[in-house]
């Protein structure tokens, strides 16, 4: 009885030292993307303004077909066809 004891800390400590050293690695491969992760969050948070600021969006946009509406006619037909690609995966993945 007392052997298997024995064996289970053995094995306890074996994957505790195995955790400590795996967490360790991620930590480290981690940190060397900690820019990637703060331009992710900003861009997360530029999403939520725009998305709360729609009226200034739609100034803006029509501020911009205003002066240059050849190029604005070039963006909303690039912007109708990626949301078409997303909606096409989204249907795809639902």
């Amino acid at each position: 009885m007392n052997l298997s004891l024995t064996e289970i800390q053995r094995r306890r400590g074996e994957l505790v030292e195995r955790a400590r050293t795996e967490r360790v690695a991620v930590m480290a491969l981690l940190d060397g993307q900690s820019n990637l992760f703060w331009l992710a969050d900003r861009g997360v948070a530029m999403v939520k303004f725009c998305a709360a600021r729609k009226g200034i969006l739609l100034v803006a946009a029509l501020a911009f077909a205003v002066v240059q509406p050849r190029r604005a006619f070039r963006w909303a037909f690039r912007a109708w066809g990626l949301f078409r690609l997303f909606r096409k995966i989204s249907r795809a993945f639902a």
